[in-house]
């Protein structure tokens, strides 16, 4: 390949990049546009008595939506940073504890979920140099996969501090993922073959592994079809943090 071929190949990434991130920002402004008239319209109906279960779960089910939306179009923005080498790692010393609790709150409150996340906390609290906000991503996306591909048991979180790192396990009763999507697992875009009809992108453990190999980490999966799936993370403990 010559130069100019090169050149113009590097031209067409960065363009598709360009492309990719001014139609994700211009997704936010409708969306929060969404969300505020659908917060006006929620206090509206109870000052006016008007607010019944129809109702109720209408709204609840727009912001639901609005939610994943959001959720989708981070996905692209992180992914497209990503691949443009626009990741930084702002890092800290951070207890993974403190990510953990608030999310478990998180999970108590959702609507229309009778489930809620099982955390326990094993060892000796030891605080790692990771960026929160990464970390925050990584643990968000894999217990909210959890939820998703469950059936009836409540996802398990388990922290450990061991002697020389802290492992987190997320484990579920889920539809599993067959031996032959596991290699190709975190690649972007990448779908289980018994996932359809399950909403999602793809895109999600790609940023899981990206942010796990940033903070220092190791993420593993041990999985079988309709018997469930562990997602192991390992942050070793540091010595420093700079």
């Amino acid at each position: 390949m010559d130069s100019t071929n090169r050149s113009g190949d590097s031209e067409l990434v960065t363009n598709a990049s360009n492309v990719i991130a001014i139609a994700a920002h211009e997704f936010k402004t409708p969306l929060a546009t969404i969300t505020s008239v659908v917060d006006l319209l929620s206090l509206k109906l109870q000052k006016d008595q008007h607010m019944n279960a129809f109702y109720e779960k209408q709204l609840s089910r727009i912001t639901s939506e609005i939610f994943s939306l959001n959720s989708m179009v981070d996905e692209m923005l992180t992914v497209n940073n990503i691949l443009s080498g626009n990741i930084t790692s702002h890092k800290e010393m951070t207890d993974l504890a403190d990510l953990l609790l608030p999310l478990k709150e998180q999970y108590r409150n959702l609507p229309d979920e009778s489930r809620e996340l099982l955390l326990t906390i094993t060892g000796t609290p030891r605080k790692l140099c990771i960026s929160s906000v990464q970390v925050e991503r990584i643990l968000s996306n894999l217990i909210s996969n959890a939820f998703k591909y469950s059936r009836k048991a409540s996802p398990a979180v388990h922290l450990d501090y061991q002697d020389n790192a802290a492992v987190i396990t997320i484990t579920d009763d889920g539809i599993g993922i067959p031996a032959e999507d596991l290699p190709h697992l975190f690649q972007p875009y990448f779908r289980g073959s018994n996932t359809n009809g399950i909403p999602g992108t793809g895109l999600g453990l790609s940023i899981v592994k990206t942010f796990a190999k940033a903070n220092d980490g190791e993420i593993s999966v041990s999985s079988h079809p309709d018997k469930g799936t562990v997602f192991t993370l390992a942050f070793r403990y540091p010595d420093t943090c700079q």
